[in-house]
């Protein structure tokens, strides 16, 4: 019986220490797991990555992350050089950009997001045609820039035909044009919603146009280290957007504007897009923003939709 009670005793005991060994495993892979870092700027592009972290789709996908936030593209793209972030939400634009400067950067799926050709309230223009010899606002080599020579193409308009102002920073795009100081302006949401408010007049927009060229890229070196985390960043993208499908903005638009620095007001007019699960960015659009990069001379190297997307992740 001693002897039984025993050997009951022991194999507790061998029992109690793998259990121990497999937490300490357990808690040593936490604490050596990789942080996924993303780059995201102040825009509706990013909002089902915020959405993912608050209702911790993140953490149930048992995948680490960093949000950081940019408050221009120039600091993102700093960081991204030096190595800080594993993915950025970007451009088609700059992603052949990146690749272009040595930074091998790869595209995974496009994002949602509306980008507006607006005219100013008192501008007299009322069509994309009215915009002849006016001034309107961009921001030069940018997907704003290319948007804008899009919408002027699908009505038989050339570039020259305007005035191009470079206004680089979007508050002071808003602010010219609601003072009266440029024609028209292109501007992404949430500034873009303000301006409607403000009686500004949408002429076109990526979404008519069906053109956007907003993507979501990881490094090559991320994608090789970490491409079982990287998968699980992209289905809790995926469970956010189901989320931001049911449930009404008024649920989380409060944390969102806090979150993402939105300015003061847009609480009323901040127009959200009808967000789509990950899909790997358009073919057809790439290499129209390839060709539109060449024709501007802006890149030498040719670059093939192919090499660049990293087809993988998504499937």
């Amino acid at each position: 019986m001693r002897k039984t009670i025993a050997v009951f005793l022991i194999m507790i005991s061998l029992f109690s220490l793998a259990g121990c060994g497999q937490e300490k495993k357990a808690a040593e892979t936490d604490k050596t797991a990789k942080t996924i870092t993303i780059g995201i700027m102040p825009d509706v592009e990013s909002i089902p990555f915020i959405i993912a972290e608050k209702n911790g789709y993140f953490k149930q996908e048992g995948v680490q992350i960093k949000i950081e936030p940019f408050k221009s593209a120039k600091d993102r793209d700093s960081a991204l050089q030096s190595g800080k972030l594993d993915g950025v939400i970007t451009d088609l634009l700059a992603v052949v950009f990146a690749n272009e400067g040595g930074i091998d950067l790869r595209l995974i799926s496009r994002n949602d997001g509306n980008i507006e050709l607006m005219a100013g309230k008192d501008s007299g223009v009322n069509s994309v045609q009215d915009l002849k010899g006016k001034s309107i606002g961009i921001s030069s080599n940018t997907i704003m820039e290319y948007s804008l020579d899009q919408m002027l193409a699908a009505e038989g308009m050339k570039a020259e035909d305007i005035n191009k102002v470079a206004i680089p920073q979007l508050p002071t795009r808003l602010e010219m044009l609601q003072g009266g100081k440029i024609d028209a302006a292109i501007l992404p949401e949430p500034l873009a919603g303000v301006a409607i408010k403000n009686g500004a007049k949408v002429l076109n927009s990526t979404d008519q146009m069906a053109n956007k060229a907003g993507a979501i890229a990881f490094t090559a070196k991320s994608l090789q280290e970490s491409p079982d985390e990287i998968k699980a960043v992209f289905r809790a993208y995926n469970d956010a957007v189901e989320y931001l499908a049911q449930e009404p903005a008024s649920s989380y638009i409060d944390y969102v504007i806090e979150k993402q620095g939105f300015p003061a007001g847009v609480k009323d007019s901040i127009q959200l897009p009808q967000y789509s699960k990950a899909e790997a960015p358009s073919a057809k659009i790439f290499n129209d923003v390839v060709q539109w990069m060449k024709n501007k001379q802006l890149i030498k190297g040719d670059y093939e939709y192919k090499d660049l997307v990293a087809e993988n992740v998504l499937r």
